[in-house]
């Protein structure tokens, strides 16, 4: 939701943090701020805007200090103003705080403190958390033990690092549900929301757990349970390339993205057999099984679940996961929860799978971030293998999920080596040369204020999909949905002109498909086939590759994703930024 970066160094460390703030931007966008620690005083600029706006107005790499931490915001309480961005301090200033999550009590917590004479600047619940711990630290006078008091007074969700002005060689961190992550270099140290804050610097990483407080000095890093007694833990090794974090020639992440997926499709097939094994079995023996997920990943889970009901014929519930909660009647010993996620620490998919554990169910997850909350929380995990996807919108990791969610299912139908992705690669090369055909799209049609997105039977899932993804970046409405269901309400709304995507592969349904098509194009729709067979009916013809069908959403997706991208940028949006999203949605 929001990105956190802190170094400690023996340097200075403003234009470390800066290069970092850029990295974790993905995470929150509204508004930018950094503090350091110089000369026992806090140096603090921040302000609304992109990263590079606000450096621009404010020059924040100018801040002098060996100490300091940025923050990029996604704002959930308090406008997006100046007084609103972080990091805020407590009266004295002898406090500041940057922070990731909500604060559930923040509202009796500030009138408790204002009636002891605290004054706030802004409406943020964050700021009760600097006056929180000034209190406190003033008590204590330890960085740690203030941290850790202040924390049990709160309630909800946070990540956040914390820094105290008479402590210049001291950082502290502390998280509740919420990704907090230490990166341990030579003379530096860091703590950060995402790895890729400060893998320039290091690869060598701790990943906190929940009720943890973490000490940082340039040279040595002290991690604490919730009740302040020391954790021993060594740090591990992340695999990510630097270079995956670059935008490389491409205009833009999401477009690099797109591209990339010909390499990711075939990186998310290698997986650990034994592995693949413990997961498909689970899912055999399970008394109740539940796929959850949130957003694209839910469209993933909903994929899995037609193969698995129709094929493996086994009975599986797909639950958005924010919903979970609701269905947890059914939940038990023996139960199985599959749960997807590309950050591995969405707040929807943690509180799924926290009511799953309650209950006695077993979880496995299908998971980009291998050190991720979900990861390490989960029985089983597959890994993505796609890389870090800095685009706020899904691309690479949904196809990377369905490449997965079809080795999962052909490996509980038996299948010890499933094949075809060689030719899955070139088939997805292949259709991204639709590239000019999609632009052309996107000019007849970007005035349009509505699209629908039909298909049936295993493309249902894709269709909505690629609503989601039109919706996301090109802010147009989109709805997507089964073609049975067009005749239920949504050809009232159809009329001359109206562009309707129809997935159509063929196949047992094509004829089926092709009827509600000619149906669209009977009351003035213009209809858009995507398919491997042409038919007079399309006024506009995407062709894909044939390919086994139980690859064609991952085809189908490419074009989707295309139009989506391209109708952002005809419109001047920002597709990598798309307005009020955020990647990881880490709170509820």
């Amino acid at each position: 939701m929001c990105g956190i970066v802190g170094c400690v160094a023996e340097e200075p460390v403003a234009e470390i943090l800066l290069e970092g703030l850029k990295r974790v931007e993905y995470r929150g966008y509204d508004s930018v701020g950094m503090a350091t620690i110089s000369g026992g005083k806090f140096g603090v600029r921040k302000g609304v805007g992109r990263v590079a706006e606000v450096e621009e107005r404010l020059q924040m790499s100018r801040l002098p200090g060996d100490a300091g931490m940025a923050h990029s915001r996604w704002a959930t309480h308090g406008g997006v103003t100046d007084q609103n961005a972080h990091p805020h301090a407590s009266c004295r200033e002898s406090v500041a705080v940057i922070h990731n999550g909500i604060i559930e009590n923040y509202v009796p917590l500030k009138k408790a403190l204002s009636s002891r004479g605290h004054r706030f600047r802004s409406e943020t619940d964050t700021e009760v958390i600097a006056h929180i711990i000034e209190d406190e630290y003033k008590r204590l006078r330890d960085p740690v033990k203030a941290t850790l008091a202040g924390t049990k007074k709160l309630k909800g969700q946070y990540a956040m690092a914390v820094m105290f002005q008479d402590r210049p060689d001291v950082m502290i961190g502390a998280r509740k549900d919420a990704p907090l992550i230490v990166g341990v270099g030579d003379g530096k140290m860091f703590l950060a929301s995402d790895v890729l804050a400060f893998i320039g610097h290091t690869d060598r990483t701790i990943f906190l757990d929940n009720l943890e407080v973490v000490e940082l000095t340039k040279d040595r890093v002290r991690i604490f349970g919730p009740q302040g007694k020391e954790v021993r833990r060594k740090p591990t090794q992340v695999a990510w390339e630097l270079s995956d974090v670059s935008k490389s020639d491409f205009a833009h992440y999401t477009l690099k993205e797109i591209n990339e997926q010909p390499k990711t499709v075939l990186t998310a097939s290698v997986q650990d057999p034994a592995k693949l094994e413990a997961f498909a079995k689970a899912i055999r023996k399970a008394k109740s099984l539940y796929i959850t997920a949130s957003g694209t990943s839910y469209h993933a889970g909903l994929l899995m679940k037609f193969r698995l009901n129709k094929e493996a014929k086994i009975r599986v519930d797909t639950v958005v996961a924010g919903e979970l909660k609701e269905h947890a009647g059914f939940l038990g010993k023996g139960s199985v929860v599959v749960a997807f996620s590309q950050s591995g620490e969405t707040a929807d998919v943690m509180e799924a799978v926290k009511e799953a554990k309650k209950h006695g169910a077993r979880v496995f997850s299908i998971v980009n971030a291998a050190g991720s909350t979900l990861a390490r929380e989960s029985d089983g995990v597959l890994l993505l293998n796609c890389g870090p996807e800095v685009g706020v919108a899904a691309t690479k990791s949904f196809t990377a999920q369905v490449v997965v969610a079809n080795l999962v299912v052909d490996a509980v139908l038996g299948k010890r080596r499933s094949n075809g992705f060689k030719e899955l690669s070139e088939a997805v090369a292949e259709t991204l040369k639709c590239d000019e055909q999609i632009r052309d799209l996107v000019y007849e049609y970007s005035s349009r204020p509505d699209f629908y997105f039909v298909a049936r039977g295993y493309e249902s899932p894709v269709a909505m999909e690629g609503a989601l993804k039109l919706k996301e970046l090109s802010y147009i409405h989109a709805e997507g949905m089964p073609a049975s269901e067009l005749k239920h309400g949504t050809l009232a709304l159809i009329e001359k002109g109206t562009p309707v995507v129809v997935l159509n592969p063929s196949g047992s349904l094509h004829a089926d498909t092709l009827s509600n098509a000619e149906e669209l194009r009977a009351r003035g729709a213009d209809v858009i086939g995507v398919s491997d067979v042409k038919d007079e009916v399309y006024r506009h013809f995407v062709r894909v590759p044939k390919v086994q069908p139980k690859f064609a959403p991952i085809v189908e997706s490419i074009p989707l994703q295309l139009l989506a991208y391209h109708m952002s940028v005809a419109k001047r949006n920002d597709p990598d930024y798309p307005r009020n999203l955020a990647k990881s949605v880490t709170v509820k």
